[in-house]
């Protein structure tokens, strides 16, 4: 099922609308939303808004190719919310730009990370969803990059975030230290890299667009990919972010197959790696000081988990490669404004990076816990919360 994002909500009998954001840097960036539920279009309610943002290598489609049942826009919208999936720079639906050319790889559209999706992609698009809805506020979900660029958005926009009423983080990914799997792998060769190999490695996962080569698959998924699936092991996204074939829906994976990888910057996951080799969370070193200054309009930026003061709460797995649990004490410990008991380890061993969207049990162990968190802050303004604590 290769319908695009509103298609596939259409399809289950939901209402979609299309609409977009333009970026301060020039980059359209398409937003989905699901206005209201199936049944509950008529109510006469108040909808809060919720803007919900992909990870990398991923899209608005991760959030309803699952059944509506299991599909967190779809759970969402049924409860009320007037929900907007977001689309980050890059992926299928925001390979648009003003003058850049996504399809030359050397033109400049690619030369980004997740500092610009911090810096500008979150900032235009929650504005735009502010705007059309005519609100002051509103709620905020994000899975991997969804929340490595929330928080470091805190650095160049606190403003937006003083707009949120909670940030939902499913597998929260700022400190990378301890990280797993293929990215991890390869960090150890950024240390110190010699620039040589970089080129080789850059020609192997594309230079611009995360394209990676055929030798790159291989080679990775020899390593890192022990699964009876081939299907499984010739998608990059499941090769880099791990899978637990418990947790898989196998009706689903033809669905997922073709939506994702929904296109990224090849820069935008070796600032991940470039995070495990530094130990920090910081913006991206492209490797010189007039680059570094085109892009940062200086040094390299440090971000500071003390600056996110919007209200959070967390949920994580004990067998994630990007977020494992020494990076995710990292993040919980930098955090200054986690809601008390919304700090929530997923009850099940095995869950990795990508069950939080598709985990068969996901609406079970995940989902029920983000409801219930979104409407105690919906009962309460927790952004009060901090200042009655007297932090």
């Amino acid at each position: 099922n290769n319908l695009p994002t509103p298609e596939l909500i259409r399809s289950v009998g939901y209402p979609a609308e299309t609409h977009y954001a333009t970026t301060a840097d020039g980059y359209i960036l398409a937003l989905h939303r699901i206005p209201h539920g199936k049944t509950n279009g008529d109510d006469d309610i108040e909808r809060p808004v919720i803007f919900v943002q992909h990870g990398i290598l991923a899209s608005s489609a991760d959030w309803v190719v699952s059944t509506p049942a299991k599909g967190l826009g779809y759970i969402l919208a049924d409860a009320g919310y007037d929900v907007w999936l977001g689309n980050y720079r890059g992926n299928t639906y925001s390979r648009n730009h003003t003058f850049l050319d996504p399809d030359n790889q050397r033109d400049g559209f690619w030369d980004f990370t997740w500092d610009e999706m911090a810096h500008y992609d979150i900032p235009a698009m929650i504005e735009k969803v502010l705007e059309l809805t005519g609100e002051t506020e509103l709620f905020y979900a994000g899975h991997s990059m969804g929340t490595t660029a929330f928080m470091a958005m805190h650095h160049y926009r606190p403003d937006i975030g003083e707009k949120v009423r909670l940030a939902n983080f499913l597998a929260p990914v700022a400190s990378e230290s301890d990280m797993g799997g293929p990215i991890g792998w390869l960090a150890g060769f950024m240390d110190g890299i010699l620039d040589w190999v970089l080129e080789d490695l850059l020609n192997m996962m594309g230079v611009g667009e995360f394209l990676p080569s055929n030798l790159f698959m291989d080679c990775i998924a020899s390593l890192f990919c022990h699964s009876g699936s081939s299907a499984l092991c010739s998608n990059v996204l499941f090769v880099i972010a791990g899978f637990d074939e418990a947790q898989m829906n196998d009706t689903l994976l033809d669905t997922i197959m073709h939506h994702t990888p929904a296109g990224a910057s090849t820069h935008s996951l070796l600032q991940y790696g470039q995070l495990k080799a530094t130990g920090g969370f910081h913006g991206y070193d492209w490797g010189s000081d007039k680059l570094n200054f085109q892009h940062h309009n200086g040094p390299v930026p440090d971000y500071d988990l003390g600056a996110v003061k919007t209200p959070v709460a967390l949920y994580w797995g004990d067998n994630d490669w990007f977020a494992m649990p020494a990076d995710i004490l990292q993040t919980i410990i930098g955090l200054p404004n986690i809601v008390p008991g919304m700090n929530h380890e997923v009850d099940y061993e095995k869950w990795t990076h990508l069950d939080f969207l598709w985990g068969i049990d996901a609406d079970k162990l995940v989902y029920s816990y983000l409801m219930d968190n979104l409407n105690t802050c919906r009962e309460q303004d927790c952004r009060t919360l901090r200042e009655k604590s007297g932090h």
